[in-house]
């Protein structure tokens, strides 16, 4: 029996950008009943562990700040576990030093900065196959769901966005509330501290999304009026979320309450990172700033207005930008009529 480690310990959208790596991984080994696969996720992504459910995979957590009790299990893990293969995707230092310990074959992505390298070059040599993310000299289409995808495919097999054996689960929430997202909606989500840190108030995004919601937006010829909007913010019980909770219509994921308004907004007031899934999954448009909800909207090749903070560096625009010809972005600047107009122009 063949064995095989892939260690993703990352946030949400990081996982995101591996997916089609790891799948690469899954379909050459599909019919092997011979290979056990074993992903690790971590305390935020485990949620995701759906994108994975078929017979020869299994997952299992590690925190994404590891303890020093996360790397003891680590390591007896290889002690106990003969492994073939094992891939690192989310390159830990500590991960560097697990070649010490097993005679696996170790696959890698290190990183390359303007300061420093990781790992050591003595700890490189240890590496059965590596790939370098050179943050220093980024190219148009060097990024690193690329890199990935080309350090796992090894037969170089043409991967689906999501084989067939994916099972999608929602929360009881959400099938309680299913018929209301049965419509043409935008999905936009909220994120105080890049829109309060360039100036806007809470009065001026909901101006954005009144204006987005009396838009007419034309499809392949078909004119939509006034789209539905639903709405999520970062997750708590903060200032924000209460702004919200009072101005538009809601569903509360904490409590399974919702009340509903004569507005074309509601909020999704703490909504689950699996049923978030699901949401943007069947969206005409994803708008928000630059993270988890972007990078599963163009996963799932779903239309995204991508927004960047003034302090974006090309370098790294472009290691994380996704192939998607659905993709537009901005850089937010200080809440002016120019910036709304341009968010509105993409759709």
């Amino acid at each position: 029996m063949s064995k095989i480690l892939i260690l993703k310990n990352d946030r949400v959208g990081d996982l995101f950008h591996s997916l089609k790596g790891i799948y690469s991984i899954i379909e050459s080994n599909l019919n092997n009943n011979k290979c056990d696969i074993e992903i690790v996720l971590s305390n935020y992504s485990k949620n995701m562990s759906f994108l994975f459910k078929t017979k020869n995979v299994k997952t299992s957590v590690l925190n994404y700040n590891l303890s020093i009790f996360d790397k003891f299990y680590l390591i007896k893990k290889l002690l106990l576990n003969n492994y073939d293969k094992i891939y690192i995707l989310s390159p830990k230092n500590i991960y560097f030093y697990l070649p010490f310990f097993t005679k696996s074959k170790f696959y890698a992505i290190t990183v390359k900065d303007f300061k420093t390298e990781r790992p050591y070059n003595f700890l490189k040599n240890k590496l059965y196959k590596y790939y370098v993310n050179d943050r220093t000299n980024k190219k148009l289409g060097d990024s690193i769901s690329n890199l990935i995808e080309k350090l796992c495919n090894e037969q170089s097999l043409s991967i689906s966005k999501f084989p067939n054996y994916i099972n999608k689960y929602v929360s009881n929430s959400l099938r309680k509330y299913i018929d209301n997202f049965k419509c043409d909606y935008i999905y936009v989500h909220y994120k105080h501290s890049l829109f309060s840190k360039n100036g806007w108030s809470l009065d001026s995004f909901t101006d954005l999304l009144n204006k987005i919601s009396q838009t007419k937006i034309y499809d392949n010829g078909n004119k939509y009026l006034y789209p539905k909007i639903f709405l999520s913010s970062d997750f708590g019980n903060n200032d924000y979320n209460n702004y919200f909770l009072k101005r538009f219509s809601y569903i509360n994921f904490d409590t399974d309450e919702s009340k509903f308004i004569n507005s074309n907004i509601t909020y999704l007031h703490n909504i689950k990172i699996n049923d978030l899934f699901e949401i943007i999954a069947n969206a005409r448009h994803t708008i928000s700033p630059h993270g988890t909800m972007t990078v599963m909207a163009s996963y799932l090749n779903v239309k995204v207005i991508d927004i960047f903070d003034v302090t974006i560096s090309k370098n790294s625009f472009r290691e994380f930008k996704p192939k998607n010809k659905n993709y537009n972005f901005l850089i937010l600047k200080n809440c002016s009529h120019q910036i709304k107009k341009k968010i509105i122009n993409f759709l």
